[in-house]
């Protein structure tokens, strides 16, 4: 039988290098689908902030600011920066906010519709990866930049000298890392600590120190009311510091300028060290720089608060015996704060 040749319908394409050569087709082989060419100019469409898209996806599941601040492990008032700056990327209002609580507008529920099998996707396509085996000697700890840099960095020469066969990485980001699909083995969060599936332990207890630059604090001596008054307040949290510690203390904030609202603590405390302000902070943040003269107490009255740092793991990694090792350290290292 003669085989079809040429450009008539049913031919099998002509192999480069001869029907001998490693490309060579075989009559009757089912030839995949040529790949769908991307439109060059969809894919330089402008984006939104991922933070923004992250923070959106978050609260229109929880339809909650506070309990979409509380999985990505920031402030309230972070989510609802993220999602104004959304609203103003796309021009359209994405929550209605009132007495009763928060919920979708129509667009915000489209978004929300279109959103979701996208990040169901990517999720699905990072759990494949696996960047080492899980017999590796290297602990992995998310968290977020101002713990890592304030607390975990400067003890890592004590770490290593007490278990030199254990390394640490760290993952730092404001999002919370999904401890069950995601390459981390411990998580050290900033919380009320109860997090779903994962085992929780405080590590210290919710303590803001009231702090400031030596400086500043020189320029007014003893007298608390006059540094209030003449000092800008730094705020941190979204459920204002301040106020809870003006009614834990009986200290009037009345005659006071306004604060400067500044979510993320490394940069509070950056403007602190400068001289720029008072504020109040985590007591495990701060107490290196307060030993070491960096930083002062102007108030010898600290706050409670019940958001403090929590050690998180799955019940699987704690199995493995380095991460028992680690966690051991990170509360050993903490306890002089408890």
């Amino acid at each position: 039988m003669t085989q079809p040749t040429g450009d008539r319908a049913g031919s099998v394409p002509r192999p480069l290098g001869g029907a001998s050569g490693l490309n060579a087709v075989l009559p009757g082989a089912v030839l995949p689908e040529r790949a769908p060419v991307l439109n060059p100019a969809a894919m330089a469409r402008p984006l939104p902030p991922l933070n923004s898209v992250r923070a959106f996806e978050a609260a229109s599941r929880h339809l909650s600011f506070s309990r979409a601040a509380e999985e990505l492990g920031v402030t309230q008032g972070a989510i609802s920066k993220h999602v104004i700056g959304l609203e103003d990327f796309i021009g359209a209002q994405v929550f209605v906010r009132s007495p009763n609580g928060l919920s979708l507008t129509q667009e915000g529920y489209t978004l929300m519709e279109a959103l979701r099998p996208a990040f169901a996707m990517m999720s699905d396509a990072f759990a494949h990866y696996h960047r080492r085996s899980p017999r590796s000697n290297v602990c992995r700890i998310a968290t977020i930049a101002s713990f890592a840099s304030q607390f975990l960095v400067p003890r890592l020469p004590d770490f290593r000298s007490q278990f030199p066969d254990i390394e640490i990485e760290f993952i730092t980001s404001i999002r919370l890392v999904d401890l069950e699909r995601e390459e981390a083995d411990i998580a050290v969060r900033y919380g009320l600590g109860q997090y779903k599936g994962l085992v929780s332990t405080q590590l210290v207890k919710g303590i803001l120190s009231p702090v400031c630059s030596p400086a500043l604090l020189e320029r007014h001596g003893a007298d608390l009311p006059a540094l209030l008054s003449s000092a800008r307040r730094i705020q941190t949290a979204g459920y204002n510091e301040w106020r809870d510690w003006s009614v834990a203390t009986g200290v009037d904030l009345g005659s006071t300028t306004p604060a400067y609202v500044i979510e993320d603590f490394l940069v509070a405390i950056k403007a602190l060290v400068t001289g720029q302000g008072l504020a109040l902070l985590p007591q495990i943040l701060v107490r290196d720089q307060i030993d070491s003269g960096e930083l002062v107490q102007f108030c010898p009255m600290p706050l409670e608060v019940e958001h403090t740092y929590h050690i998180a793991h799955t019940a699987a990694s704690a199995r493995r015996p380095f991460v028992q090792d680690v966690v051991s350290w990170l509360q050993k290292s903490a306890a002089h704060l408890n």
